[in-house]
């Protein structure tokens, strides 16, 4: 059975119930488990035991700027600048017509970096956002 393909022509980000206008790429780290050091002394090989996972990093990338864009670029803006969570569905990363990522009943995505603008001479005027998922994962809906 082959694997089933996806194609980013089909992708899509919102930010509630709007879309994120002008974005072309996104990354989404997924969850990292930590691992504490249980050694002891008199121990030839470390002994590790598992810790706390980290529910990662989610990178949006090369958006078109749109200062006139009234809802996700301004909603997300305004969610870093006011220190306001995203919950389950808040932030829905879609990977075709109808499935979706975001972040699990009960967690956050607090988002850490916005208001970045990059602009060249002979080229289009880009922004970039991030945002640290908490207290749950990510999970494909």
């Amino acid at each position: 059975m082959p694997a089933t393909v996806l194609k980013g022509i089909f992708h899509k980000i919102t930010v509630g119930t709007y879309t994120l206008l002008g974005a072309s790429k996104y990354s989404i780290s997924g969850l990292e488990r930590s691992v504490l050091d249980a050694s002891e002394y008199g121990t030839g090989i470390d002994i590790f035991e598992f810790g706390s996972a980290n529910g990662g990093t989610i990178s949006i990338s090369d958006v078109m700027y749109d200062p006139t864009d009234s809802t996700g670029q301004v909603l997300i803006n305004s969610a870093c600048l006011n220190a306001s969570k995203f919950g389950s569905g808040g932030l829905r990363f879609y990977v075709n017509s109808t499935s979706y990522w975001t972040v699990s009943s009960g967690g956050y995505m607090l988002v850490t970096k916005a208001h970045n603008v990059e602009s060249e001479r002979n080229g289009l005027a880009k922004c970039n956002f991030e945002a640290k998922v908490s207290g749950m994962a990510m999970v494909l809906v």
